[in-house]
């Protein structure tokens, strides 16, 4: 595969962001049985009575379809169980907000054995120790520099203060 054609490396703190907004606008939907329709989950489920000698009993009864008119509708639920995985994964991971991670990829992305790749890695790993740092780069064949990896540390501590 073609380093051209993988995409940009995203800080965690940019993922959890993003999916935060895309998740809170999926909502719960009904499906019809009968005729596929879509539909909204109403807010308060409609109360029909019963048709018996006791007046004074309610029986409620489920929504019905607004395009068919049937009663046998499916809860359909938009946010599905990988996504909640994926977003509590996430904010478990992300220690740094997305403009923190920004600024400390903008700050090693200038070193010369760091790309993209490798700044979003040190934005989400945030290292503050030298074998952090090499535990970063450990699968590459070429070894940091002293300079290098306190270059990488500076510019984490300077950006999240620690």
């Amino acid at each position: 595969m073609d380093i051209e054609s993988q995409p940009e490396p995203v800080p965690l703190g940019d993922v959890k962001e993003l999916l935060e907004k895309e998740l809170s606008i999926r909502e719960n939907r009904l499906r019809c049985v009968e005729c596929g329709n879509f539909q909204a989950v109403p807010d308060i489920e409609p109360v029909v009575e019963k048709p018996s000698d006791d007046e004074d009993s309610e029986v409620p009864a489920g929504p019905t379809c607004e395009s068919c008119g049937s009663t046998r509708l499916n809860l359909i639920e938009q946010i599905q169980y990988e996504h909640k995985l994926a977003l509590d994964h996430v904010r478990l991971l992300a220690q740094s907000p997305p403009k923190e991670s920004k600024e400390i990829m903008a700050k090693v992305i200038e070193l010369e054995h760091v790309d993209d790749y490798y700044a979003a890695k040190i934005a989400d790993i945030l290292p503050i120790h030298p074998d952090d740092v090499r535990s970063i780069f450990a699968r590459e064949r070429f070894s940091l520099g002293k300079e290098e990896i306190e270059s990488i540390i500076n510019a984490v501590k300077e950006t999240t203060g620690a």
